[in-house]
């Protein structure tokens, strides 16, 4: 769809609210995605024509700089300095936010400009339109904003558009408001970062909250701002589809107290501590992924329930391998664990299996392997028939094997899903409709750790796999990625992994007892997690399956 004032009828037009014409890569990449779907249309841009700086003003900023001092100015040159590094040592070295810093004049893209009077507060923090502007914009007939302004905006334009302004806050309205994004998650350690996308209301931090996220917190400062602002613009344009789709937004989902403190700009103080702590996990993520760890199988001829895992025997990894993703299978009076074995040589994985017997293990051999990277062979069976569904990322789908003769013999049996970027898939039979469980990165990007979908068929094969119509069933890195299903009688629970800061993958479980599942809805709750272990040798542990006579998992650990 080209950008352009040329309405039609069935588009949704589109209005950007901006305070420059110099645009960042998250807005260019806006204008470009909407240029090439259909019945998007970014017609106009708005901006002020007036100096927003008064007289008022500029005798406060200076009051205020005569006041801070010297202090306040250092204070400014660190931070600087802090995003000047940053920007150097991680974003530049980053595939998915190297190109963070690209600007842009937005006038490059032929949208019409509408300039508005701007009426600032005393102070210039909130803005309001001058009645002539709102007349001149109502003529437009805009049917949703979208806010690319720092500042708060008030009055009548607020609802002005058929669906209101829409506007992304890069910080968790349940623990971090305020500023500046991405900071205070990295400076607190926590393994997740929050954003929400609302519908601006007079309500200043309280506006309609339609959409809430939850990211793995990243290394640093940049690269956590970057990825917040990478991933919320993904569900904006989510949100835009199915508003041209629906032609109404989705319900607003619930707002809760918030008791915490309204964040600012970090003191010299907290500056030098966020600087201490990077400097302290820096050499905490060298013996945590150090090369000399590996993953391990370990196996104990118990049900779930009574699993120890000091009780436990380990498979031994074969030289140049590591043995992961364990899921068991009985058949024929014989036990088979299957495993991803990955080959650090050529830098990918095949399906392996062993036989387990009493406390010893054999190895069979390879059952399945493909020019791309398999791993989490999820099993099942299904009308006398087993299956396997590994995961295929690298080849962006979903895939059905069947055996022909089991362990061996594993055959295409159809792509479930084409052009997904999904991991750790697992498939579910449940009240006569199959449930594929499965991490999916919606912008194709390669990072599973936090977004849970689920799609639904009457038929296994050559079935039409409906998304839920809650996807994502969750946005959160401390209990989406599967890990395995444990089930015990009627009850249903999912393994899943929990994230943990500085991008610890694999740090812990949670199984989680399914408490209702259907085409409308989904509920789950954790009923124990851990992460603590009986060896200090021990780092994590992200799986766990088991078919009632054995109960199989993975340990990430030190190579002692």
């Amino acid at each position: 769809m080209g950008l352009n004032t040329m309405v039609k009828d069935n588009e949704l037009i589109i209005g950007l609210i901006l305070e420059k014409t110099t645009i960042n890569k998250y807005i260019i990449d806006l204008i470009q995605w909407a240029r090439e779907e259909e019945g998007i249309n970014i017609a106009y841009y708005l901006i002020q024509s007036n100096d927003f700086i008064s007289k008022d003003v500029k005798d406060a900023r200076i009051k205020r700089i005569i006041k801070d001092g010297v202090i306040k100015t250092i204070q400014n040159r660190i931070k600087r300095w802090i995003l000047k590094i940053e920007k150097k040592r991680n974003l530049e070295n980053s595939t998915k936010h190297n190109d963070h810093s690209v600007t842009k004049n937005i006038d490059e893209y032929g949208i019409k400009r509408i300039n508005y009077e701007a009426i600032y507060s005393k102070t210039g923090v909130s803005v309001r339109f001058s009645e002539e502007s709102i007349e001149e914009i109502k003529n437009l007939d805009i049917d949703v904003f979208l806010r690319f302004n720092k500042r708060i905006i008030r009055g009548e334009i607020l609802n002005l558009a058929k669906y209101g302004i829409l506007s992304m806050h890069h910080g968790s309205d349940l623990t971090n408001r305020g500023g500046p994004s991405g900071f205070w998650e990295v400076y607190d350690e926590e393994p997740n970062s929050g954003f929400i996308i609302q519908q601006l209301t007079k309500n200043l931090d309280n506006g309609n909250i339609i959409f809430r996220g939850f990211i793995p917190t990243q290394k640093s400062w940049s690269l956590n701002r970057a990825e917040l602002n990478l991933r919320a613009l993904g569900y904006l344009k989510m949100i835009i589809l199915n508003l041209l789709k629906n032609e109404k937004l989705p319900d607003f989902i619930d707002s809760f107290p918030f008791t915490g403190r309204l964040n600012t700009n970090p003191s010299l103080k907290e500056m030098g501590i966020y600087l201490t702590k990077r400097l302290r996990h820096r050499i905490k993520d060298k013996e945590y992924n150090n090369a000399e760890n590996r993953y391990k199988v370990g196996f104990q001829k118990v049900d779930w329930g009574k699993l120890e895992y000091r009780k436990a025997k380990f498979i031994k990894n074969p030289d140049n391998y590591f043995l992961a993703d364990p899921f068991v299978y009985f058949f024929k009076g014989e036990n088979y664990c299957f495993v991803e074995a990955f080959n650090y040589l050529e830098r990918k994985a095949h399906i392996s299996v062993y036989k387990l017997t009493e406390n010893t293990y054999e190895y069979l051999g390879i059952v399945l392997e493909e020019d791309f990277h398999l791993s989490f062979p999820y099993l099942f069976e299904f009308e006398g028939e087993i299956y396997m569904i590994p995961e295929s990322t690298s080849n962006k789908d979903i895939r059905l094997y069947k055996s022909y003769k089991f362990p061996f013999d594993w055959r295409l049996e159809e792509v479930l899903i084409d052009n997904i970027d999904a991991a750790d898939s697992m498939m579910l039979h449940h009240n006569e409709r199959w449930w594929l469980f499965t991490n999916v990165d919606p912008l194709m990007k390669g990072n599973h750790n936090f977004q849970l979908e689920i799609f639904h068929s009457t038929s296994l094969n050559n079935g039409d796999w409906i998304p839920h119509r809650e996807n994502p069933i969750f946005l959160n890195p401390t209990f989406a990625r599967n890990g395995g299903f444990l089930f015990n009688g009627s009850n249903i629970y999912r393994v899943a992994q929990k994230f943990d800061f500085y991008m610890k993958y694999g740090r812990g479980l949670s199984i989680r007892k399914i408490q209702h599942l259907d085409e409308y809805s989904y509920i789950e709750t954790e009923e124990v997690a851990y992460t603590d272990y009986y060896s200090d040798n021990i780092l994590g542990s992200h799986h766990m399956h088991s078919n009632s006579i054995y109960t199989v998992f993975d340990i990430w650990s030190t190579n002692k």
